[in-house]
């Protein structure tokens, strides 16, 4: 058989930045001397695995020969970053790609490259990663258009008429039974939302609102190959959660204060999962704050009817050929399609990236 051994100088490991892998470089130097020299990579590879268990294998750990119980031995072990707090498991790095080539100076030894990455967040049991797990969060100001026919300061809702021109927020109870908001529709009581009426004639006012958009980033790893000889793929829970059907977690409310933001003022609306390697993904989610808490203005009538259109001119007996007459929707609801919701915990996210989310976001 061939002697193997890896090439000092091959044997380095890089630290990836926020984002990026590790990159474990190693070297083997395969001395067929006074053997039959295989002509192909791939005979080398084989010849390896079958008879003295070193396994390479695009997708999986390296194999290396054991020095005690086992099949195989790990080459180099992490922590990787999409683990919860209750798994932190350390797990091998696993090949990304291999090469090669005879020796130039012997026809006798094989020297194959092998490139080994793996997301971690800790290198050694007792070796933190530098600085905080994979994550980021990013918060920007934006604005959405609505049609408006009432506007005012908002105030908490009440259940009787505001006052001063003050908006009362829409009113939502979380239905933990049928999983929904209750009350998305017609919101206040009295008929009415309060404000200043703003409309001309029935014509809402076009204006735009405030909004801030919470994007969220954290990594997620696609179901792996634990050890070189498994022959299913473990699954962790990060996946599970945010790797599966991903958009079921759009337009979807806080169903708790979150962040320090009231209930059902925080939507989602978008998450993005964007490869980093063959194995690890950047999970980016967006939560948008709505001054109107994601609702919309309508007019409607006590009877069913086209809305009541009610006389607010100042002069309480206007004359028609001084005065010009304005008339406004007499009755204005809060309605919203949006009446899902969710709720997350630490746990939902990798370890120690919750944290972060929270410190970051907080109001």
């Amino acid at each position: 058989m061939p002697t193997v051994s890896v090439t000092k100088a091959s044997n380095n490991l890089r630290f990836g930045g926020m984002f990026q892998p590790s990159q474990r470089s190693i070297e083997l130097a395969v001395d067929y001397c006074g053997e039959t020299t295989p002509s192909s990579l791939q005979d080398v590879i084989d010849g390896l695995e079958r008879n003295q268990n070193w396994a390479i294998a695009v997708g999986r750990p390296l194999g290396e020969p054991p020095t005690g119980i086992g099949t195989y031995n790990q080459f180099e072990i992490g922590t990787p970053a999409d683990q919860t707090s209750a798994e932190t498991t350390n797990r091998p790095f696993v090949v990304q790609s291999y090469t090669g080539r005879l020796d130039p100076g012997s026809n006798n030894v094989w020297r194959i490259s092998i490139v080994l990455t793996l997301l971690v967040r800790n290198i050694t049991d007792d070796g933190d990663f530098p600085g905080r797990n994979h994550s980021a969060v990013s918060i920007t100001s934006q604005t959405r258009g609505v049609r408006a026919y009432r506007i005012g300061k908002m105030i908490p809702y009440s259940g009787t008429p505001a006052v001063d021109h003050e908006l009362m927020t829409p009113q939502m109870t979380w239905n933990a039974t049928n999983e929904r908001f209750d009350n998305t529709w017609i919101t206040c009581s009295n008929d009415d939302i309060g404000g200043e009426s703003v409309d001309i004639n029935g014509e809402p006012l076009s204006m735009p609102i405030e909004q801030t958009s919470i994007t969220l980033s954290f990594v997620i790893r696609e179901p792996y190959y634990a050890t070189y000889s498994d022959l299913n793929r473990t699954t962790n829970a990060m996946w599970t959660k945010w790797g599966k059907n991903p958009s079921q977690h759009l337009n979807k409310r806080n169903t708790t204060t979150l962040f320090g933001y009231d209930v059902g003022r925080l939507v989602v609306t978008a998450v993005n999962v964007t490869p980093i390697d063959m194995e690890f993904r950047r999970v980016d989610i967006t939560l948008v704050d709505d001054e109107w808490y994601h609702f919309d203005q309508m007019p409607w009538s006590t009877v069913g009817t086209v809305p009541t259109l009610a006389n607010e001119c100042d002069d309480p007996d206007p004359d028609p050929e001084i005065d010009l007459l304005v008339w406004h929707n007499k009755y204005v609801l809060w309605v919203t399609p949006i009446v899902e919701g969710f709720d997350w915990v630490a746990t939902d996210f990798p370890d120690d990236v919750w944290s972060f989310f929270t410190s970051a976001v907080t109001i």
